[in-house]
């Protein structure tokens, strides 16, 4: 182990508790900073506060005799074990000010740099097996489907967002590609569970994901780390750190990943989902006596065949009416007459034309028992530009830190997919040509069809804090966040049967597709806030916190689908105007009692919510017809109380972090596919949890932590029309097929009426999507210390979850069985820590795990797209440090 020493003259340089500061003030602001990093343990940070050589106690601090070994390590290298294993300490900026992570009443779990590497934790997406109630996807689209403790982004649209915020270095990302690239030269990732409407506050009814980047340092040095795995994976990454003076440094870093597909296409040969991405990021840190400026700049690009969904399963139908039956999932395809396919080609091409068409398309396709094979007639392709930046003023005056946070963001997305997941057994009789947009015309002779998504957000926000640092027991925060974002959004879809529905009944040849179109879609939200702390006692710590928010949002959209929705051929393009503005009070009330010095308790009654937004739908649309008021849909609100303990037991070895939570949700917000287009719902659910965060070093040598997870979500009421169960049977029965949306004529339509769209599901008391009942981590990790002062490492790590629903209907087709998935390493560490080795390996068991899935409308015959955990990997890992 490692150890060094830095003396520092300005305090808020360093993340001090507050029960601390007074003492600071005493010791004429000198503070002692000892770091210790050792393999086994990561980084230990210990801020000693320092009057006449006398070092005040508070929780969270150590004890004498420690302090002393600290300051002989920070002299010369002493090996941990000489002086006893102690947990490491994890600052973290939760509270929007520096604090460790036992000193912070939130339910946050946090990843230094050293974490990240040890739990195998490369990307977003890998830390739901460490993280409490977290559940992370990709999802039917363009983004990443998170939940925490079963709450998401169930809405879908430019004007729906997701219910976790993320930020980078604390720039909220309002549609960030972060789950698409790595944690490369992170400090460390925040995961802040639970709703945070005060410092947060913007669509933070979840939580909220924070990754804070490395900052310069006064040093010169680096690393380097190449990775290499099966699947012909190769993965650099590596850091440059430039001082350039007493006040300026720099630092470089970059990533680059490249591998083969984890699926194959046996249609065309070759492999498909495969990766090709690189990242830069250059960061600049000027720090003078009581200023620090911080400059990020990051930019990742991706041109890979990444496949939005892994696989697409149903229980086909076959009489050929609904398509896929909603009693279970198979592995068979869908019964293309209950498709649009079979509608416009089957029953209106047909009728004009005389020819004979199939009567199902896909009756003889190709279907593999494995879902790492496919076969596609449509190589996807996923290419991304991806700017980030964010710049970060803090000045320290006697008694206050102003911190002033610029971010900016800009994206251009191109995703395509085969939209039907298979190629078509039946010839036509006849042949057309398929306008793909940038992949070209295609000749067919048979049903065939793409999807394409684009999306190019841009955002500029601006946030500014003033904190105080009064020697009293009353303490503020107050600040400002503003945020002006604006995209252009399209879906859309290339097919044989538009393209020859067009041609046969005249319709121009730019209608000939769907083209679910957001012209200009524009966000503009403001906010105050603030919190005042009481420090009542020495032990009792308040907080009261107040967030008032105002949004305003915008859009020009239609939905081009050959002639029957809007027309783009009109004098304003077919486009309509779409606008909504809410605003709310939120905020919280904290009471925080330091037990003693290692067992801290705190309990939380908060606010926070998420405002509403339009569906992305067109003006034409049968709905609105029925329902003007489908156009839009409510904000969500969230009441939340949370009670939690933090300790640190039997001599700082043992981390014991427990919380219960109950939430009362109005308005949550859930989508559908319906009428072509994205119908989202509110209802009400109540949600309450538990969880459980361990870690333990019985000795120098072992480390063993355990996460344990319980989640129980209800549905308060409700009804919604399940558009894959319509007559709410389980079979075919009282159906007729229709185009986009199928007919239901038997017992409980309404008075008078022959057919309806069908009987509403009851959904009181069903369980939310996403939200595993029981989930579990267990963690251990063994330390050898060889005789030449290097080291080796073996770790393991077991995941469990339960099974859980992904619609709120909870029919057998969206049932997720339960599964878990085995992780190791295996690491060989210098004496001088300057390289390391590592033999790794993910999903030992290779098991092929469903994550999530999306069940689509009646145009595909309510087929399930699913995605899939990623098959096993291995490889090794070498690094080295200078």
């Amino acid at each position: 182990m490692g150890c060094r020493a830095t003396l520092v003259v300005n305090r808020a340089a360093l993340a001090i508790p507050p029960r601390a500061r007074p003492a600071a003030r005493k010791a004429s602001k000198f503070v002692l900073a000892v770091r210790c990093q050792s393999a086994s343990f990561g980084n230990i940070l210990k801020v000693l506060i320092i009057k006449n050589g006398v070092w005040p106690m508070s929780r969270g601090s150590i004890g004498a005799p420690f302090v002393a070994s600290l300051l002989t390590a920070a002299l010369s290298p002493l090996s941990l074990a000489q002086s006893g294993g102690m947990l490491e300490e994890i600052i973290v900026t939760a509270e929007k000010r520096a604090t460790t992570i036992q000193d912070t009443p939130i339910a946050v779990t946090a990843f230094s740099g050293t974490e990240l590497d040890r739990a195998l934790i490369s990307k977003s997406l890998d830390m739901q097996f460490n993280v409490p109630n977290m559940l992370m996807s990709k999802d039917n689209f363009t983004t990443a489907a998170i939940s925490i403790r079963g709450i998401g982004n169930q809405a879908i649209g430019a004007a729906a967002d997701s219910g976790a915020g993320t930020h980078f270095n604390g720039v909220y990302l309002n549609n960030g590609r972060i789950f698409e690239t790595e944690f490369f030269d992170a400090e460390r990732v925040e995961v802040l569970r639970g709703p945070q409407g005060t410092l947060y506050g913007r669509n933070t009814t979840a939580g909220v994901i924070n990754l804070i980047t490395r900052k310069p340092e006064d040093e010169l040095g680096g690393n380097i780390n190449l990775e290499v795995g099966n699947y012909d994976h190769v993965k650099v990454k590596g850091a440059l750190n430039l001082p350039l003076g007493d006040s300026f440094s720099q630092r470089f870093s970059l990533f680059s990943l490249q591998r083969d597909g984890f699926v194959d296409n046996t249609f065309s040969g070759g492999d498909i989902d495969g990766r090709d991405m690189v990242a830069l990021r250059s960061s600049t840190r000027w720090s003078g006596e009581s200023t620090e400026v911080n400059l990020v700049v990051n930019y990742m690009e991706e041109d890979s065949t990444r496949m939005r969904g892994s696989n697409q399963r149903c229980l086909r139908d076959p009489d050929g009416i609904i398509g896929c039956l909603p009693s279970g999932l198979a592995n068979q395809r869908t019964h293309s007459n209950a498709t649009v396919t079979g509608f416009l080609v089957n029953n209106l091409v047909a009728s004009v034309t005389g020819l004979d068409f199939p009567d199902d398309d896909f009756v003889n396709s190709v279907v593999n028992d494995d879902p790492r094979k496919q076969h596609l007639d449509f190589k996807p392709r996923y290419e991304v530009d991806d700017w980030m930046a964010s710049f970060e003023v803090e000045h320290d005056f006697e008694n206050f830190t102003l911190t002033w946070l610029t971010g900016y963001h800009h994206s251009d997305l191109n995703a395509r997919n085969d939209y039907d997941f298979t190629v078509a057994s039946e010839p036509w009789p006849v042949s057309v040509t398929v306008d793909r947009g940038p992949d070209g015309p295609i000749p067919v002779d048979r049903a065939y069809s793409s999807d394409r998504s684009t999306t190019t957000p841009e955002q500029v926000s601006q946030e500014i804090r003033l904190a105080s640092d009064f020697e009293g027991d009353w303490n503020f925060l107050v600040g400002g966040f503003w945020l002006d974002y604006q995209s252009e959004v399209h879906y859309y879809v290339y097919s044989a049967a538009l393209e020859l529905f067009g041609a046969t009944f005249g319709v121009p040849e730019q209608q000939r597709l769907f083209d679910n179109d957001t012209l200009s879609y524009e966000l503009e939200t403001w906010a105050a806030f603030g919190e005042l702390y009481w420090q009542a006692t020495d032990k009792l710590r308040l907080t009261l916190g107040l967030r008032y928010t105002e949004e305003e949002k915008r859009a020009r959209q239609r939905t081009v689908y050959l002639g029957f929705l809007d027309n783009p051929m009109a004098e304003d393009g077919g486009y309509n105007d779409f606008a909504g503005t809410w605003e709310e009070p939120t905020g919280k009330f904290n009471a925080t009692w330091d037990i003693n010095n290692d067992i801290m308790a705190y309990a939380t009654l908060s606010r926070s919510y998420k405002s509403g937004g339009f569906n992305p739908i067109s003006a034409d649309s049968v709905l609105l017809e029925q329902n003007p008021g489908l156009a839009y849909f409510d904000p969500e609100y969230i009441n939340a109380f949370e009670v939690g303990i933090k300790s640190r037991l039997l001599e700082n070895t043992l981390q014991a972090n427990l919380t219960y939570f109950y939430y009362d949700y109005e308005g949550l917000q859930i989508s559908k596919i319906t009428q072509q287009t994205s119908l989202n719902e509110n209802f009400d659910a109540a949600i309450q949890g538990f969880e459980g965060e361990l870690a333990w070093l019985p000795t120098t040598n072992w480390r063993i932590t355990a996460n344990i997870a319980w989640l129980d979500t209800e549905m308060d009421g409700g009804t919604s029309l399940d558009p894959a169960d319509i007559n709410q049977m389980g079979t075919t029965d009282f159906i007729a097929n229709a185009v986009n949306s199928n007919l239901y004529f038997g017992p409980g339509c309404p008075e008078g009426q022959l057919t309806c769209a069908g009987i509403e599901a009851n959904l009181d008391g069903n369980q939310l999507p996403n939200a595993p009942e029981f989930s579990v981590n267990l963690g251990v990790q063994y330390t050898w210390p060889l005789d030449n002062g290097m080291e080796l490492v073996a770790g393991t790590n077991y995941y469990w979850q339960d099974e859980f629903y992904t619609r709120v209907f909870n029919t057998p087709n969206d049932t997720v069985d339960a599964w878990d998935v085995w992780n190791a390493t295996l690491t060989l560490y210098s004496a001088e820590r300057s390289w390391f080795a590592e033999a790794w390996g993910r999903n030992l068991n290779d098991d092929d795990h469903v994550t999530g899935q999306y069940v689509g409308d009646q145009n595909v015959g309510l087929a399930t797209n699913q995605f899939l955990l990623e098959p096993r990997t291995y490889g090794i890992t070498l690094g080295y440090n200078f």
